[in-house]
């Protein structure tokens, strides 16, 4: 691989991910639990948010939770599974480029994504991993804005700061998904400002404004835009907050978290910003957000060779 080479594949970044399908593939429970049940919240909701599509994976877990239907990582597991699976029939494409028949599937397996996940958060209510993905499907089934954020609520009881939770809820808080531009910055800025220094939360910020610059028309709209005073600002304190932070620490989804302050810094056109993320991702990358650019690999290997001339060719 040559240098500075964007990978982007996340389990190059964090190993647990391969060990977690390596087990599940081999259809052993305890050691999956016991991988999952070692790791950090966020960490293992990240994991239980992988996709694995390995052949039988559903049946597997719905025989797990037929012997112990107790068990919320193995409801959480089947309710992300058959997330995967619905989002797979409908695509990431805008609503009016979604088939009727692409539409009935979706909304078919994903609410049974629902019910396995409203059985898990009966018996488990505190299992953060289960509400992350309740607001999935919360967003999918088109639920409402108050139902999605009763949800967020019961989740942040347990886990206030719940990074994974936090991006679902702003999915739906966008105009995309029937919200607004005002509650989703006003979500992101009290998210970002009530957790800790140094927390991967305060992402929350470039990402919202990555949104609404996307959803604005023109070249020039979008410039304007993000390169207003208090955008900047923004983005620059939330930098300052977690990536640039001495206490940010290489918890799961740090990659994506300085990749996404990494290319809102690349439209901004501060190269300096953009080379020290770079530098302190190495070969890492992750494909979102960068692919709101263009190709992700390619998008990147362009911004490494301004950013970091003579080490940016891929």
């Amino acid at each position: 691989m040559p240098p500075h080479h964007p990978v982007l594949d996340p389990a190059v970044a964090y190993p647990k991910i391969t060990q977690l399908r390596s087990v599940l593939d081999a259809r052993d429970w305890p050691a999956a639990r016991k991988l999952l049940d070692t790791a950090e919240p966020i960490e293992r909701d990240c994991l239980i948010q992988d996709r694995d599509e390995s052949a039988g994976l559903e049946e597997f877990l719905r025989g797990v939770l037929l012997e112990d239907p107790d068990d919320s990582t193995a409801g959480a597991l089947l309710g992300q599974h058959l997330i995967h699976a619905a989002w797979e029939i409908r695509t990431s494409q805008r609503a009016n480029k979604v088939s009727r028949e692409q539409f009935a599937g979706f909304r078919r397996v994903l609410l049974q994504a629902e019910i396995a996940l409203i059985d898990a958060a009966a018996r488990t209510p505190g299992d953060p991993a289960i509400w992350t993905a309740r607001l999935t499907t919360a967003r999918g089934l088109q639920l409402g804005l108050s139902e999605a954020r009763r949800r967020y609520d019961r989740l942040a009881e347990a886990a206030p700061h719940h990074f994974p939770a936090q991006r679902q809820l702003l999915q739906e808080l966008c105009p995309k998904w029937r919200g607004t531009w005002e509650k989703v910055h006003t979500f992101a800025r009290e998210a970002a400002g009530a957790a800790p220094p140094g927390a991967l939360n305060a992402v929350l910020i470039p990402e919202v404004h990555l949104e609404h610059w996307g959803d604005l028309d023109s070249h020039s709209e979008r410039q304007a835009y993000l390169r207003s005073d208090q955008v900047r600002n923004e983005v620059y304190e939330a930098a300052r907050r977690s990536v640039w932070h001495p206490d940010f620490r290489r918890t799961h989804g740090w990659v994506s978290v300085m990749s996404t302050f990494a290319a809102v810094f690349a439209l901004l056109d501060d190269m300096p910003a953009v080379a020290s993320l770079f530098t302190a991702l190495g070969d890492l990358a992750s494909e979102r957000p960068w692919s709101y650019l263009g190709d992700p690999a390619t998008v990147i290997s362009q911004y490494r060779a301004r950013a970091l001339p003579g080490g940016g060719a891929a």
